[in-house]
């Protein structure tokens, strides 16, 4: 009988044991950090390799419906960065040197050789992941992959290199692959893909007229089946047209990178302060559940040595009333940690009072964009085709015509 007190005595002991323990591992943290750099031309790449490139805005990878409260995902964050995320990435492509024009666009279009998609899948100042997928105008695909990287604080610092961001290591990353996966294509390729390009934009916009230049295998992807004349009137004008597009595309990319800049100091503010927030809301939950649990053991151990038959009653209260006072504890950091999730939201929302529209000046006028830039994008569409129709004397195609009505 003695023998088996001791051993469930010895049992009670080795569980709180293996709680603490548990709570030692728990509240200890080693973050390892990557850095990758950026390949840059050491020479002048040839006119040939310089595709361009358009850059979606991202989805900001909210989900349907009211977001979770327990959640750290901010809709207004969020929205912000779908629009500042494509424009940092865009000029890490501009300071690569590797590539011809890059753009930020609202939505995808045919005039681009090179056309990038991401989805956020987690920003919160500490980690951040991007779904990123890229395509050249034939259909074939370059990227598809989920970009991650864990920022360290010393990425916060205001004695770094300003022109790095925090996440810069992910967007480094993001601009080798697109190189990478450009070198594998070749020179005659290359080439290609810019008509394609040229002809599929000529396609949307005029597909009487071009009609017959392009044709899709079952995979979607283009092949060209003949090209124009290189003295085609038609073709000189929709090049003309082109460059129309061109400009309209550099209106909308100043748009962007206003709010890139009018967001950049607010923006790594919150990322900052939502990295220590997020750091400290995971160690409290951490916290918090090790004293739950080591109250729980402390009752379950003074519970077994009473049924063992253990006759010392102030054991058994001490147990009990430790272990109590562990579960208030646990409530306590949970509490805790609920403040913290409330900062976070906060600091959303006053980031979110940043991310105001901005005035911009088109065609020598100055027009407030209070509607998206999708929606201005779509208009400027319709100015466009209005236009190869006076110019050319053609109709518009028929989607064009019901767009510009409806």
């Amino acid at each position: 009988m003695r023998r088996a007190v001791v051993a469930r005595a010895g049992f009670a002991v080795a569980l709180l044991g293996a709680i603490l323990a548990a709570g030692g591992c728990a509240t200890s943290r080693s973050v390892e950090y990557e850095h990758v750099e950026l390949v840059r031309t050491e020479q002048e790449v040839p006119a040939a390799e310089l595709l361009d490139v358009g850059i979606v805005l991202f989805d900001p990878g909210l989900p349907e419906g009211e977001p979770d409260p327990k959640s750290l995902v901010f809709p207004e964050v969020r929205r912000a960065e779908s629009r500042y995320m494509p424009y940092h990435l865009k000029t890490t492509l501009e300071t690569s040197g590797q590539w011809g024009s890059v753009w930020v666009l609202p939505e995808k279009t045919d005039s681009v050789d090179v056309l990038v998609w991401a989805r956020i899948d987690r920003s919160d100042g500490l980690d951040v992941a991007l779904r990123v997928g890229a395509w050249d105008a034939t259909g074939r695909e370059w990227l598809n992959k989920t970009y991650q990287a864990r920022v360290p604080e010393k990425a916060y610092s205001k004695y770094r290199d300003q022109a790095q961001d925090p996440y810069q290591t992910l967007y480094n990353e993001i601009a080798n692959d697109l190189l990478e996966a450009r070198r594998k294509v070749p020179a005659k390729e290359l080439q290609a893909i810019r008509d394609v390009a040229e002809l599929r934009f000529a396609a949307d916009l005029a597909p009487a007229a071009f009609n017959g230049y392009l044709a899709q295998d079952r995979k979607n992807q283009y092949r060209i089946e003949r090209l124009p004349a290189a003295d085609d009137p038609m073709l000189a004008r929709m090049r003309a047209v082109r460059e129309r597009e061109y400009a309209v595309v550099d209106t909308i990319n100043e748009y962007y990178a206003g709010l890139y800049y009018d967001l950049d100091k607010p923006y790594e503010d919150w990322r900052r302060v939502s990295r220590e927030e997020t750091l400290k809301y995971k160690d409290l939950q951490r916290s918090a559940m090790v004293r739950y649990l080591l109250g729980g053991a402390a009752i379950l151990a003074a519970v077994m040595y009473e049924g063992s038959g253990g006759d010392n009653s102030a054991i058994t209260m001490i147990g009990v009333m430790g272990g109590i006072e562990g579960i208030k504890a646990g409530l306590g950091k949970s509490a805790e940690a609920g403040i913290a999730r409330e900062g976070l939201n906060e600091q959303g929302k006053s980031m979110s009072a940043e991310a105001e529209p901005l005035l911009v000046e088109v065609e020598g006028q100055t027009k407030r964009l209070t509607g998206t830039a999708e929606e201005k994008f779509r208009e400027w569409r319709r100015l466009l085709k209005e236009i190869y129709e006076k110019e050319t004397g053609l109709p518009p195609p028929p989607d064009a015509a019901a767009a510009a009505t409806g």
